[in-house]
């Protein structure tokens, strides 16, 4: 805040709320400034910000939550009060603005950037997320089978999570086989399953507010000899960007890594997306892995390495892992849940 010239900062939101406080529940405001921070929320939570949120002031609001921020507001030393541009609306920018008077007021995503760094806390609940994940992976092999669709074994994923532990799926789970697979973003559908189809299975959880995301290939009966070369390039270019990643590598770099190799075999006009994102808190937040990318990568940085190919009317491929950046490489978090070419069903 100082770098940045504030005199104070404030979130609406509820992840970083949440990053800051520990508070999880569903209305809340957080103001920061040189002396003191302080989390809102209304009646609702007064019991769960003392368990959640102990060694920050809180303040249970009566009234609208935007009324006693702008009180605090009005209280600040010097003017320039920094918000989250990303995620205030014209709307709660105007109630604001009602009833803290005359303010300057600074857009501002100084959280995102910590957020981006993990401390071991953090990183240890993304690997006990992945414990779960490989939990369920291991009775893939009765899950995903010639005759059922892909809607039910997202139903039967999801089913496995619950009981396994943990809060929610981390977003719609993607299970498309057959010419499906060529969809990067295939979500389940009610498509049956044959056999020889390839299976993209692309799921995540959610554990204590922490994502997992994880995307594996597989193939129902013996896969098709073009498949199968492409899931032997997509995993060798995910192998390439993990041995890439290490602190003080540009992060284009190790988009570069499996791009390069996916361009140099031929395929590289069917992988338009990034290599990468962060995960944590969201399932897509800072940093990002691509050609655009101008961040470097910094010890406690966690984010997917997930290059694919796609083939239209043929099918696809893609194989998602994790990393945590660690001081001399990386740590492979998806490690516990197996990549490499299976044939089940």
């Amino acid at each position: 805040m100082a770098k940045a010239g504030l005199d104070a900062f404030v979130t609406f939101n509820l992840k970083n709320i949440r990053y800051l406080s520990g508070f999880s529940g569903s209305n809340g405001a957080v103001v920061v400034t040189e002396k003191d921070a302080v989390l809102f929320t209304d009646f609702r939570y007064a019991s769960q910000v003392e368990e959640e949120a102990p060694d920050m002031t809180s303040h249970v609001c009566v009234g609208a939550l935007t009324e006693d921020v702008g009180k605090k507001l009005q209280k600040v030393r010097g003017k320039r009060v920094g918000f989250e541009e990303k995620h205030v609306t014209v709307a709660l920018m105007a109630e604001l603005k009602k009833h803290s008077g005359s303010l300057r007021w600074v857009p501002s995503s100084i959280i995102e950037g910590l957020r981006s760094i993990k401390d071991a806390g953090e990183i240890g609940l993304i690997v006990r997320n992945f414990g779960l994940l490989e939990k369920a992976f291991s009775k893939i092999s009765a899950i995903i089978r010639p005759g059922k669709e892909e809607s039910a074994v997202a139903a039967e994923l999801e089913y496995a999570l619950k009981l396994s532990g943990g809060e929610k799926p981390a977003f719609d789970f993607i299970v498309a086989s057959g010419a499906r697979s060529a969809l990067p973003h295939g979500v389940a559908s009610r498509k049956l399953i044959r056999q020889g189809d390839i299976v993209i299975l692309d799921w995540g959880w959610v554990l204590d507010g922490y994502h997992s995301d994880n995307t594996r290939t597989l193939f129902v009966g013996k896969p098709k000899p073009k498949l199968r070369e492409i899931f032997e390039i997509v995993l060798e270019a995910n192998m390439r960007a993990i041995a890439r990643t290490a602190p003080g590598v540009p992060l284009k770099e190790i988009d570069s890594a499996a791009r390069d190799y996916i361009s140099k075999m031929g395929y590289g006009k069917y992988f338009g997306h990034g290599t990468g994102h962060g995960v944590g808190l969201d399932i897509h937040e800072e940093p990002n892995v691509s050609q655009r990318s101008t961040a470097t990568a910094i010890e406690g940085m966690v984010f997917t390495i997930e290059p694919g190919i796609y083939l239209p009317g043929i099918g696809g491929v893609r194989i998602e892992d994790v990393v945590a950046v660690t001081a001399s490489g990386c740590k492979l978090i998806s490690e516990g849940v197996p990549k490499k070419l299976a044939v089940i069903g």
